[in-house]
């Protein structure tokens, strides 16, 4: 009886030792299925199940970047390598608006677009296989993406995907983003590329002006080639200069820099001229430049545009106002009214060129008034000119074989750096100097794909970007597959421990 008592006993203790050695393999088993599970689901379907439900779809390409891709051929290969291994976290990194939109130009383009990591100091041999000339020192943008295709290639830095505060940066030399362009700069970077570069801009530095980042953006948008070209007892206007641009110069331009913008207009130049009033040039007067302008009947005057008309002032501002586009431009933008800043009054020259037939551009109120300033920015004693309209931009034209052109505007409010950063590439003023430099070049709207820009996301979720098809796989999976698995799990186990 006593022997019966404890091999009962023993077969207790054996069959219990037996089920917490199997609950505990369970357990293990269960945790490495899920492990195992979500890895394989990443690796293989990862992106297929991944859905962006921002507001503003910050990792999705849009439909006209989606239309520019099914409308190549199908035998285009377009190559985006970034020259770094790739983050396996980009969460809060310079990267993270841009590598998964990258994933999905791969996802969208059928073939057309390839994305890779490789990083210069494990591959050297990736410098020289996309710049053998070395004409963009690839050496030293290892923290940028290289975009390949006819042979021909163009750098993106992280930087040059996002808008940030112009002030902010120049005061504190830190970045503080104020919108993702992520979209708009690879997918015009890419069709810069396959339908080829015609136009080459020169941009004018050297003059105490503030910087030509975002115009130069907007510029390689429309096909362009953008150079800078310095200012210097040496200065030529090369040969193969399809547009000039002086975009904010604070200080008048040299006699040699005359001499030769003077040649180049004569000979069908296209010229664009930006200045305005800031605390920087108030006492500047531009003579040489005036001079130079006088030859196409245009002249910028040290005058502050003052808004009296309380319907044209924004915010109450005599110095930011509303501006109307004259009938000869009305069809650059949708509306007719505008926003200036600051602006110095554009006017005719005195002494008429007949060779040139002027037009104004952008005019202010028939109330308004011309102010002059010390260099303190104060008006001067009886320093107000006369009361009326006044144009705060001015178009010429020169008829023959090749044209001369130019546009002259007295305010920055359409092609600064820093106006452009606060207002984005969507800004109708924006769109109001693309229509201008379309003018100059002789270009259509259809050399440069629109793509609005993004605010950063607040993270909530857009229930409209919940379409029946991702409803429906997510359902699939949390509803059906997941629970059936788990189902599946739990019978497995029951009939095991059955048996024990």
């Amino acid at each position: 009886m006593n022997k019966e008592i404890i091999n009962e006993n023993k077969n207790n203790d054996s069959r219990a030792d037996k089920l917490k050695k199997y609950s505990l393999a369970s357990v293990v088993l269960l945790a490495a299925i899920v492990i195992l599970g979500n890895f394989l689901l990443d690796k293989v379907f990862g992106k297929a199940l991944t859905f962006d439900f921002s507001y503003s779809s910050q990792n999705s390409i849009s439909q006209p970047s989606i239309d520019y891709l099914d409308g190549l051929s199908p035998d285009t290969h377009i190559r985006i390598v970034g020259l770094f291994n790739r983050p396996n976290n980009v969460d809060g990194t310079v990267y993270q608006y841009i590598i998964p939109l990258l994933d999905d130009y791969v996802k969208k383009g059928d073939g057309k677009v390839s994305v890779e990591y490789v990083n210069p100091n494990e591959r050297p041999s990736i410098i020289t296989e996309l710049d053998p000339d070395n004409s963009f020192d690839l050496a030293s943008r290892t923290d940028s993406f290289v975009v390949s295709c006819n042979g021909r290639i163009r750098v993106i830095s992280p930087i040059d995907c996002y808008y940030y505060d112009e002030n902010y940066y120049s005061t504190y030399g830190t970045y503080v983003i104020t919108g993702n362009n992520t979209e708009f700069t690879f997918t015009n970077t890419m069709y810069a590329l396959t339908q080829g570069i015609s136009k080459k801009a020169y941009i004018v530095s050297g003059l105490k002006d503030d910087g030509n980042d975002n115009l130069t953006k907007i510029l390689e948008s429309m096909l362009m080639e953008v150079v800078m070209l310095p200012d210097s007892d040496s200065f030529e206007i090369p040969d193969d200069c399809s547009l000039l641009i002086l975009n904010g110069p604070n200080s008048d331009i040299s006699e040699k820099m005359y001499v030769e913008i003077s040649e180049y207009m004569k000979n069908g130049g296209k010229l664009f001229v930006a200045v305005d009033y800031n605390t920087n040039n108030v006492t500047e007067k531009y003579d040489r430049l005036n001079q130079l302008l006088n030859q196409m009947n245009i002249n910028i005057d040290p005058l502050l545009v003052y808004e009296n008309d309380a319907g044209h002032q924004l915010s109450g501002s005599a110095v930011n106002s509303v501006v109307t586009v004259s009938d000869e431009f009305s069809s650059y933008v949708s509306i007719s009214y505008l926003t200036n800043s600051y602006a110095r009054n554009v006017r005719t020259s005195d002494i008429p060129n007949p060779d040139f037939v002027t037009k104004p551009v952008l005019a202010t109120s028939s109330n308004s008034q011309t102010l002059m300033l010390d260099s303190t920015g104060n008006v001067v004693a009886n320093g107000v000119e006369d009361i009326g309209q006044h144009y705060v931009a001015m178009y010429a034209v020169k008829d023959g074989v090749v044209p001369s052109e130019v546009f002259v505007f007295g305010t920055m409010a359409f092609s600064s750096d820093d106006y452009i950063s606060q207002h984005s590439l969507n800004d109708i003023n924006v769109d109001f100097f693309r229509a201008c430099i379309r003018e100059l070049t002789d270009t259509s709207v259809d050399s440069q794909i629109n793509i609005l820009s993004k605010n950063i996301d607040s993270y909530n979720i857009d229930a409209t970007k919940a379409t029946t098809s991702t409803s429906t796989m997510m359902l699939v999976i949390f509803m059906l597959i997941i629970p059936i698995a788990l189902i599946a799990l739990a019978v497995i186990v029951y009939f095991k421990r059955k048996n024990l």
